[in-house]
């Protein structure tokens, strides 16, 4: 079993200290020239060749010449958050926080990287390994498939791994078929027409207009949509008017689009503009709506996770994988690749000591003890694959 090696003694504390480095110093977006200095530096002293895909994005190869690659995926950035100091390695940027945690998705694929490297003749396939900034947004897949991080070699199957808050430290939940959801966001600025609260006939109240629109919006997933299909329309923010006595004239909102299919994630972006302008039509009052493409759903390749299935039952033990029945409607910017080739997505267990609560959260504490059980699953699907 790969997970049981005598390596990993060696490449855990390495690989824990790579990852309290990079939490250190958390980037956001595109902007991570300090993560990629760090990996840059490994792969060098690990003698594992590297090229930049975009500014801040790295492509690293290993194992035999020719195409047919298994691509391995890491992110790299953080979040604007403030985090609580309760470690040691706390960041040291205020209001940036490794809240994701991506600091333990790169620190793992580098303790891969140095694990494969010392095994790399029994590589079967070509190996990429794919570094990426801003899967938090504005998305680093897209620009570094564009720059061709799926091609020389020719990629044919890929992983990723995300640490889940909902299993326990080392377990790995994977799930066949519709995974993430899709991501639409949308803005919308109602314009009504002002006067005196007391007097509302002489004007177009644009907040009553806004509130019908969130409240018609709603029946489009409880009644329109197909129960078993999930999506989800969310407003997040409504801001208008001026004081108590006046007439509001302009209201914007803004909101986000969670489907789990193309089809669905389609035929609600049409519905949610036609509900929007008919309600503001009959109002008599002007709409102005905006609707950013976010991220397409993630789909993983059914065939290619039952072998990645068990192939991590085979070197990381039946214990330490499972299941995951549901889909779930967050994002993830590798659904870009999973457009391109097979792939799927491993979801690994932080929940055991020392946890604290769950993603995105400014009080996050993970079992550093998982990320030698992340670092052996992704070099399993390397050599196994």
């Amino acid at each position: 079993m790969i997970v049981r090696d005598g390596l990993w003694e060696e490449i855990e504390p390495w690989m824990l200290g790579i990852r309290r480095a990079i939490h250190r110093h958390p980037e956001l977006g595109l902007d991570t020239p300090h993560t990629q200095a760090i990996i840059e530096e490994a792969l060098d002293r690990l003698g594992i060749s590297h090229t930049r895909s975009i500014a801040h994005g790295v492509k690293a190869q290993l194992g035999p010449e020719g195409d047919d690659a298994i691509l391995l995926r890491a992110d790299m950035d953080g979040l604007p958050i403030t985090e609580i100091p309760r470690v040691p390695f706390v960041s040291e940027v205020t209001g940036r926080m490794h809240a994701c945690g991506h600091d333990c998705h790169t620190a793992m694929l580098l303790g891969a990287a140095r694990y494969l490297k010392a095994h790399e003749t029994q590589l079967r396939r070509p190996l990429v390994l794919m570094f990426q900034p801003a899967e938090e947004g504005p998305g680093g897949a897209l620009p570094m498939i564009e720059a061709g991080v799926l091609e020389n070699p020719r990629v044919t199957q890929a992983a990723m791994i995300h640490v889940s808050d909902d299993l326990p430290s080392g377990v790995i939940g994977l799930r066949e078929g519709p995974a993430m959801g899709g991501c639409d966001d949308f803005t919308i600025v109602v314009r009504g027409r002002g006067g005196h609260g007391s007097a509302p006939h002489t004007g177009v109240d644009a907040i009553l207009v806004a509130t019908a629109m969130v409240q018609s919006l709603q029946s489009l997933v409880s009644r329109e949509q197909d129960p078993l299909d999930p999506l989800v329309v969310s407003v997040g923010t409504i801001h208008g008017g001026y004081r108590e006595n006046i007439i509001a004239d302009r209201v914007e909102m803004t909101g986000t689009i969670r489907s789990l299919t193309a089809t669905t994630r389609q035929r609600a972006v049409t519905r949610v503009r036609e509900i929007v302008e008919q309600v503001a039509h009959l109002n008599r009052a002007e709409v102005e709506l905006t609707i950013e493409a976010g991220y397409p759903p993630a789909f993983a390749d059914i065939a290619w996770t039952r072998q990645v299935k068990q192939i991590l039952e085979r070197e990381l033990g039946s214990d330490y994988v499972t299941d995951i029945a549901q889909p779930t409607l967050g994002v993830e910017d590798f659904a870009y690749v999973a457009e391109k080739v097979q792939a799927t997505i491993l979801n690994l267990g932080i929940v055991g000591e020392g946890f604290t609560t769950g993603l995105h959260s400014a009080g996050l504490l993970i079992d550093e003890k998982a990320l030698r059980y992340g670092a052996a699953a992704f070099a399993a699907v390397a050599l196994g694959g």
